[in-house]
């Protein structure tokens, strides 16, 4: 029986043969990297990714002919009417010049819950009036917005839905200056940047991809890795209202010599998040446990720490679907106290046995 290697090691040696891969070994005795070989990294077909223009706040049009939505940046003053505004809406009598104002803002400045959003207020000015939920806006009075509301605006068939698609970008093995530039979009555009990886996030941003534990949490759970550039693109097109960007043009090129990188798919497959669904691998070490653990839970996985003080019975390590992983004996930058290491041996006794 061979240690299953869940490592970041590991997943730089990982083949890539381009095929999506069945899953996990039902037993212990087969390997890690035979389980996840291609099935991170690479795509037998296009899946729909979650990296497109869905997010920020948006008044999509719910009456009439299909249209783009109107995307609002925040700190920007939005005017609905008739002429030379920025949401123009002709041919409804019913509009008035200045006839209401959209305005999205953060309402706190230290922004370091991933659930923050930035707050949607719409105020009426108009003379025929604007309707939120079919309930009339008093005049001159600003109401909050909440991701789903219906508004019309005049009496007639303007009609629009509000929408907020969170955006939450973490970034790897950027600069200050980067981190910085990529900050100020993504504020921009109503979403927040975060130093770790969470279940929240939508968007991992590198220059270049390396193999890092954000790389891995990323891919597993479906999210695409894209370059900073993609939100500065993103924000120029919406400034000057201009034709969005391709996701596709924005994946970062792969910087691991041991890792082919021609048939690798950085967009969002969803299908990732099962890719360890009714396995249980089982760490010997906290630190490892602590490091990695959360790739196999978001992997639907579930992650154990085995010690000396909650031992298992022989019987646990042969259960189907159960994968011990390798405490690292071998790696000079691992400390492993002698006592421990003693534990860990005798563990792999077990597992020998156990073939």
């Amino acid at each position: 029986m061979s240690l299953s290697c869940l490592s970041l090691p590991f997943f730089r040696r990982a083949r890539l043969p381009g095929l999506w891969a069945s899953g996990l070994p039902e037993r212990a005795r087969c390997s890690l990297r035979r389980a996840c070989r291609s099935a991170v990294w690479s795509a037998p077909a296009r899946w729909p990714d979650s990296g497109g223009p869905r997010l920020m706040w948006k008044l999509v049009p719910a009456a009439g002919p299909a249209r783009e939505p109107y995307r609002l940046l925040t700190g920007v003053e939005y005017i609905v009417g008739r002429k030379n505004c920025g949401i123009l809406i002709e041919d409804d009598q019913s509009i008035s010049r200045n006839h209401a104002t959209l305005t999205a803002n953060f309402s706190v400045t230290n922004l370091s819950q991933t659930d923050e959003i930035p707050v949607l207020t719409i105020k009426d000015n108009s003379k025929y009036g604007t309707f939120v939920n079919e309930e009339k806006m008093q005049n001159g009075l600003s109401q909050i917005l909440k991701s789903g509301d219906r508004v019309t605006f005049g009496v007639f068939e303007s009609k629009f839905r509000v929408e907020y698609e969170p955006l939450v970008a973490c970034s790897s093995c950027l600069d200050v200056s980067g981190k910085t530039a990529l900050s100020h979009a993504i504020l921009q555009l109503g979403g927040l940047t975060v130093n770790n990886w969470t279940e929240e996030c939508t968007h991992l941003v590198m220059v270049s991809v390396k193999v890092t534990i954000k790389t891995i949490c990323a891919l597993i759970c479906g999210r695409p890795i894209v370059k900073p550039e993609y939100f500065t693109e993103f924000l120029k097109a919406v400034q000057s209202k201009k034709q969005l960007p391709e996701i596709e043009s924005f994946y970062p090129p792969v910087d691991e010599p041991a890792i082919e990188s021609k048939n690798i798919d950085l967009s969002g497959r969803q299908e990732r998040k099962q890719i360890f669904k009714g396995k249980t691998f089982v760490f010997l070490n906290a630190k490892q446990h602590k490091k990695l653990s959360a790739a196999v839970i978001f992997g639907g996985g579930d992650a154990r720490l085995i010690t000396e003080e909650n031992k298992e019975d022989d019987s646990f390590f042969s259960a189907p679907g159960t994968c011990v992983v390798d405490a690292g004996l071998t790696d000079s930058q691992t400390f492993i106290p002698d006592s421990q290491k003693k534990w860990i041996h005798s563990i792999m006794d077990i597992l020998q046995r156990l073939l």
